[in-house]
């Protein structure tokens, strides 16, 4: 699964049997107790027959205390839901809530999947630690939880060691996918995993085919299994 970001996307060169693609739909952001939405404004070419994931990004204003409020919930649920249409084959939530804000995170998520069709998979992006050294995902109503293994600051060392070691992530909604970049060397990669791959870039052909070929171990691993 390719992530795009808000940028022009010109994604029509992949193969729908080999990739997919995690759109950003739209962003949500929080307040005080105020909520707004951003749709996502630049166009995306895929193929048809594409898989497409609607991910909507929660972004908080640090300067304004948040209320967590009810309410506030209530109108973040309307606005994630209002920024999602069309055919997805699953939401993707990506919130870097800090611990204060967990509750509300769950609550979140437990209307959203009231709301969403059951068939529809709910996805959240989960900071590393989150997956090795905290359980609380296990209490969410997700169906995913993607490992961000890259950008993990003071974390990136002890998690990639760990990793390596062959550790695992503790809540079993985290062991079904991994998301990495391709400007950082990956981490020990599970066969038999989705990865979620992000580009700080445009997506090109040539940096598509590139990622392909370095994920050629993993994938023989997989093919051996």
């Amino acid at each position: 699964m390719l992530w795009a970001w808000e940028r022009r996307e010109d994604l029509s060169f992949i193969d729908p049997s080999e990739a997919g693609v995690a759109v950003l739909a739209g962003t949500v952001f929080l307040s005080g107790d105020a909520v707004a939405a951003r749709p996502r404004f630049q166009p995306l070419l895929v193929p048809p027959g594409t898989v497409r994931i609607a991910v909507v990004r929660i972004e908080v204003n640090h300067a304004r205390p948040l209320s967590l409020s009810p309410d506030q919930r209530a109108r973040a649920v309307k606005a994630i839901e209002h920024l999602t249409h069309g055919k997805i084959a699953a939401l993707q939530i990506d919130f870097d809530a800090a611990r204060s804000q967990r509750r509300f995170y769950r609550d979140l998520l437990i209307d959203l999947r009231r709301d969403l069709s059951p068939s529809l998979p709910l996805s959240i992006t989960a900071i590393a630690s989150w997956c090795i050294y905290d359980d609380w995902l296990a209490s969410l109503p997700i169906d995913e939880a993607v490992p961000m293994l890259f950008r993990m600051g003071p974390d990136s060392q002890r998690v990639r060691d760990y990793l390596a070691h062959g550790g695992d992530f503790r809540a079993a909604v985290a062991r079904r996918s991994r998301g990495v970049a391709i400007d950082e060397t990956l981490p020990n990669l599970t066969p038999g995993r989705r990865v979620y791959i992000f580009s700080p870039h445009r997506w090109s052909r040539a940096q598509e085919a590139s990622v392909i070929e370095e994920l050629k171990p993993w994938r023989r691993s997989l093919a051996a299994r």
